[in-house]
């Protein structure tokens, strides 16, 4: 046989499994050392996952970077993908390219092969296709090239309207697959969110004594007296072999999102002492982001389901105080009302013509509107309805840090968008926003609530600030209205309006009343 068939030959068999490819080509990590399916067992199914939608819930330095790159240079060459790779910030794709994936090709001869016609650090070719790396924090808009596959890395440290914008970048393939991996932040954001529509496979380990087979917790670590904590059974206290394992679905039913969460305490090279160790040295949230691979809400960070809907009142709002309405004017006209004593109606609509009505029906309401997301429409109310409309810029006072300022000549306020968010959710956590009628009235609102989360970020002088992210999948219009209404609301609270047939009552704005009057919600 001649050596042009030889490779031929080999060529075709490499192409037929990933896993056939590594073993004939010696592929290394970045570091040179061989791939090890031993120690990193959990790997194995991985690299042979080519699901169109991945979600991968994980640990820190188990692995996965050097699988992606590895999968990512496969596709390219063998399939004939464009991908599209993002990480955080440019910085951390120079890092990331520079620091993995160079050194990858560079101690692997068949990548090196693969990669001499164009290999820079924001793309590489591959064969005849592409792998394009880039930041989403400080880039203004995604890569406007098309593509095949997009991997998010870390996707929970991105910025979610760019990671949205990269996506946009697959609908005209006809592969248009999307692969999410990232150590989370908080419940029901970034790659928990997909994760938790996934089939959401468990790393099991199974005890070589009693046969009892199940995940590993915290519970797993085993302290006996005076000795050397270790990983054993929950169920029999003897200790585990860790270096095997199988991959369960919790949710087998699903199959178009493929789920994976690991933990630290997988890898049999990290020991039951390294893992209390980092439990005292890092904080609850980092341990349970990058150690136990798991989401960390704690009171402040993320609106809870029970904490709004702990607000609703069954009693009817009495409608004799002025009205305040807050109006997001994202995707269509957004508005919620209410007064004083709490909120008591919300839409949605493609026209003004709604607001306008209950303009007129309260003669005394003051409407709050997002002067960003349209800029017309706005404009001509507030010329319409002088000192009852006014429109609301999010910024910051640096001289005196006031949360709100208003300018009454202008008929406009500024408010501080951090703050104001989370004024509403600590009130909203306190009891103290009224929610008048029942959890199937306000659920469209909640499910708008659920998406957003609180993170922190450093400033231009490096000082840590709280900031309020959108949510990763839907919208969260319904909330930046509440948030409207209630920078009115700290101006107009405590004024006093008698409407034909009302009385005055004093009611305090967050105590649950006990009174009658018309009731005025929009039916579903």
């Amino acid at each position: 046989m001649r050596k042009n068939d030889e490779g031929s030959k080999l060529e075709k068999i490499a192409r037929s499994s990933i896993h056939t490819f590594i073993a004939l080509r010696h592929i290394t990590n970045d570091q040179g050392d061989p791939l090890d399916f031993v120690s990193h067992a959990f790997l194995s199914d991985f690299y042979d996952d080519w699901s169109p939608v991945i979600a991968l819930r994980k640990a820190a330095q188990l692995g996965w970077s050097t699988a992606l790159n590895i999968k990512s240079f496969y596709l390219a060459k063998y399939r004939h993908l464009d991908i599209i790779y993002s990480l955080p910030t440019t910085h951390d794709v120079q890092d990331f390219v520079a620091g993995k994936t160079n050194r990858l090709i560079a101690n692997n001869p068949i990548f090196q092969e693969w990669t001499k016609d164009k290999d820079s650090i924001e793309q590489k070719k591959v064969g005849r296709n592409v792998i394009y790396y880039r930041g989403t924090w400080g880039e203004r808009q995604a890569l406007a090239t098309p593509a095949d596959l997009y991997i998010s890395d870390e996707t929970d440290r991105s910025k979610q309207d760019i990671v949205s914008q990269f996506e946009t970048r697959l609908q005209h393939s006809k592969y248009g697959w999307k692969w999410y991996v990232s150590n989370p932040s908080l419940p029901g954001i970034g790659v928990d969110a997909h994760w938790a529509k996934s089939d959401q496979k468990h790393w099991m380990v199974r005890c070589d004594e009693c046969g009892f087979e199940w995940y590993l917790t915290m519970e797993n670590i085993i302290q006996p007296k005076n000795k050397e904590p270790f990983f054993g059974c929950t169920a029999c206290h003897r200790p585990l072999y860790r270096k095997s394992g199988r991959w369960v679905k919790a949710r087998p039913e699903i199959k178009d999102i493929s789920g994976y969460w690991i933990s630290l305490l997988a890898a049999p090279w990290i020991s039951a002492s390294r893992i209390l160790e980092m439990q005292r040295e890092y904080s609850p949230q980092q341990f349970a982001n990058f150690v136990l691979g798991e989401p960390y809400a704690t009171r402040g960070n993320k609106l809870s389901e029970l904490s709004f809907f702990q607000n609703l009142v069954s009693a009817v709002n009495p409608q004799n105080k002025r009205p305040i309405i807050g109006v997001d004017t994202g995707v269509g006209i957004n508005l919620v009302m209410g007064n004083e004593y709490g909120l008591f109606y919300y839409s949605k609509s493609d026209s003004y013509d709604e607001l306008e009505s209950l303009l007129n029906r309260w003669k005394d309401a003051v409407a709050i509107i997002d002067q960003g997301g349209d800029i017309i429409g706005p404009r001509k109310l507030k010329e319409k309805y002088p000192h009852r409309v006014f429109l609301c810029f999010f910024g910051q006072d640096r001289k005196n840090d006031e949360m709100i300022k208003w300018n009454d000549s202008d008929q406009t306020v500024i408010a501080d968008r951090n703050k104001m968010i989370q004024l509403v959710v600590d009130e909203f956590s306190e009891k103290r926003i009224p929610l008048y009628g029942t959890r199937e009235d306000w659920q469209d609102v909640w499910n708008e609530w659920a998406g957003m989360y609180r993170t922190e970020k450093l400033n231009v002088l490096s000082v840590p600030v709280q900031h309020w992210n959108k949510p990763t999948v839907g919208r969260c219009d319904y909330p930046f209205a509440i948030v409207y209404w209630r920078i009115g609301m700290s101006r107009f609270m405590n004024e006093s309006v008698t409407f034909q047939g009302g009385n005055e009552i004093d009611i305090p704005l967050g105590i649950e009343p006990n009174v009658t009057g018309n009731f005025f919600f929009p039916k579903k």
